[in-house]
């Protein structure tokens, strides 16, 4: 049975989730964002989980300052990421601790993806079908991760008005990507977005989208 626990990272609040199958005892982390990811990790640990992948959404650090630490400590698992993201994921840390911290000595690199996921790539893991969907517009290296139905967007779908920060993103991209995932998924799609609460396809098309 997949199960799904969500953390608050402590950067920018941002969600990070584990997703767990209960009976196989393997799982997957989407986005950590907590530079040392120890909740994370007492849960993995606690419920003796075994972690085989890590994989993240996009380049920005709020969402990826974690995964060293998982790397660490979990010996065995993978990254991966799109290869835009892996491309863009350095220069875009930076500007965070810059902006964050005020600190342009401070360094941030997370080590090198062992995949680079395709777009509409699918993969199995643990009984369960992993589909990944490539959304830039939020960022060069947005993707989406579709697992068994339920959509873990990232900042490409959040319960908040669309964010583009000027570096590295593209509203007339991110337009197509949505009108990409409204073709996909339907209207009942449950959204697990990078901030906020979970929300529904619907939903948010009627009370996010224009905004």
């Amino acid at each position: 049975m997949l199960k799904i626990e969500r953390f608050v990272n402590e950067l920018m609040t941002s969600n990070c989730y584990v997703v767990y199958n209960e009976d196989t005892k393997r799982c997957l982390v989407i986005d950590p964002g907590s530079e040392k990811s120890q909740r994370e990790i007492e849960f993995i640990e606690k419920n003796n989980l075994t972690l085989d992948y890590i994989i993240i959404t996009h380049e920005h650090t709020d969402h990826n300052w974690g995964v060293n630490a998982l790397r660490e400590h979990f010996k065995d698992s993978k990254l991966l990421c799109s290869e835009e993201c892996s491309k863009h994921v350095k220069k875009a840390n930076r500007a965070y601790f810059l902006l964050y911290y005020d600190d342009p000595n401070y360094r941030y690199e997370i080590a090198p993806a062992d995949k680079f996921v395709i777009d509409g790539e699918c993969m199995e893991w643990s009984g369960h079908q992993i589909k990944f969907v490539f959304t830039p517009g939020h960022s060069y290296g947005s993707v989406c991760i579709d697992i068994d139905g339920s959509l873990f967007t990232g900042d490409t779908i959040m319960p908040y008005k669309p964010y583009f920060n000027g570096r590295d993103s593209n509203r007339d991209d991110w337009e197509d990507s949505i009108k990409c995932l409204n073709k996909l998924y339907s209207k009942d799609t449950v959204i697990y977005p990078g901030h906020g609460e979970l929300i529904k396809l619907d939903f948010w098309n009627n009370n996010f989208k224009t905004l």
